[in-house]
């Protein structure tokens, strides 16, 4: 009798198994896909993706007519704060924002939109990066092109 019990347990979870273990078709989904995303990278020392940041020029061509550049920055994943505030000490969750123009100074604030007005005429490279506390850079740096003309 026992043995006959060991038996059919075994064969039932022959037919148990397998569906327990191929249950998922597909993987569930958790609000993001599976693939890295072409706009974050991995943050030394930890797992996982760096905070979302983008940047975009706000009516490029119309702007640029008027001889400027506005940019707007979105980001996500982190607080921004200002180094100074924080006393030039980094945390994970914390960054600011630096511009930079051309080869010009590089602007440290929280702001999530930059004018740059009266560009000369010509090609300008604006560079948008999210920067710990202590300056050391989160992520890829964004490369702007405008043409004043």
């Amino acid at each position: 009798m026992k043995r006959q019990i060991c038996i059919i347990v075994a064969v039932g979870l022959l037919f148990v198994l397998p569906q327990g273990y191929c249950q998922w078709k597909e993987l569930p989904s958790t609000g993001s896909p599976t693939e890295q995303f072409p706009d974050r990278t991995t943050l030394a020392g930890e797992t996982g993706a760096a905070p979302l940041f983008t940047a975009s020029l706000v009516d490029k061509d119309i702007n640029a007519k008027q001889h400027k550049a506005i940019v707007k920055v979105e980001t996500d994943g982190v607080r921004l704060a200002d180094p100074a505030q924080a006393h030039y000490q980094p945390k994970i969750d914390e960054a600011h924002i630096q511009y930079r123009l051309d080869g010009g100074p590089v602007q440290n604030t929280t702001s999530k939109t930059w004018n740059f007005d009266q560009l000369s005429p010509g090609e300008h490279q604006i560079y948008v990066a999210l920067a710990t506390s202590d300056n050391h850079p989160v992520g890829k740096v964004k490369k702007l092109h405008v043409h004043i003309p």
